[in-house]
């Protein structure tokens, strides 16, 4: 049983890492393909923002490693609060670096209309002229991703962690399943004895023989507090703090309701008794 637990956990480790080194490859080799991707869906969402859903986005040009160019068939206008919003979201499904910096160019004047930056930190953003809508005219969209290479190490050296991590989450709960199996085989026993029952707390029953009884969560916290004290005067105004009165409920005459559907529970076993002390409270007695 060690050996297999030890061989389980060092398989979970390697598939982690087998697992980061496909990661970080597709990290790398799809980027320029995610961003085209990317790029197209926010040229028809800018399109769509037009009323216009016929013309055509022209192929995404990749100018250099870090620099793409969005182009359209036809004129179109556009409201730089929308296009900060439209790359963003596509930007954002596609896994892309945060760091960018956007470029709206008139393609007759070959002037920049409008531009934006954003950054991972968002405090240091520059996006002007929210609100002031660019007439229709025929416009580019340039991207520039300005710290790519830099935003892919940090992500692959995040995965590292992260798998590493779950490598060895895996090995430990192995570990805890072992010795959660060593503990029952020990024979320690998930239930207290009170007399011929058997008080099974965390699933709420008495059994006694092959018979079962099932208990309602206030008889099985009633039971519970007897059973720590055999032979105990336990106040009343003790249990009813402890069973109801925490938990925001009032009570009335429950206690006294409770304490007589727990006596039919043990009724079969003469040496049980739990007899009221007047004034006082309850005492669970064992013979």
């Amino acid at each position: 049983m060690k050996y297999r637990i030890l061989i389980s956990g060092f398989l979970l480790v390697l598939s982690s890492f087998a697992l980061l080194a496909y990661v970080g490859i597709d990290e790398n080799d799809n980027f320029s393909e995610r961003v085209k991707i990317a790029l197209r869906d926010s040229g028809n969402r800018l399109l769509l923002s037009n009323d216009d859903s016929t013309s055509l986005i022209l192929p995404i040009v990749e100018l250099d490693k870090n620099n793409f160019e969005l182009s359209f068939q036809n004129k179109l206008s556009i409201l730089p609060d929308s296009l900060v919003t439209i790359i963003g979201h596509s930007f954002e499904t596609a896994h892309l670096p945060i760091n960018y910096i956007v470029e709206v160019i008139n393609l007759d004047s070959g002037e920049v209309s409008y531009s934006y930056e954003i950054k991972k930190d968002m405090e240091k953003n520059i996006i002007p002229c929210i609100g002031r809508n660019l007439p229709k005219d025929n416009y580019k969209i340039k991207i520039l991703f300005t710290e790519q290479q830099s935003l892919l190490i940090q992500n692959k050296n995040s995965s590292i962690i992260s798998l590493i991590g779950i490598g060895f989450l895996g090995f430990g709960l192995l570990y805890w399943k072992k010795e959660k199996m060593s503990y029952s085989e020990e024979g320690l026993s998930p239930f207290s004895k009170i007399g011929n029952y058997e008080f099974h707390k965390e699933q709420n029953k008495l059994v006694r023989g092959s018979s079962t009884i099932k208990l309602s969560m206030k008889e099985c916290e009633l039971i519970s507090i007897f059973a720590e004290k055999p032979n105990q005067i336990i106040r009343r105004d003790f249990l009813i703090k402890a069973v109801w009165e925490d938990n925001g409920v009032f009570v009335g005459r429950s206690l006294d309701t409770f304490i007589s559907k727990i006596r039919k529970k043990f009724e079969d076993d003469d040496s049980i008794n739990i007899i009221n002390i007047h004034g006082v409270g309850y005492k669970l007695e064992i013979s």
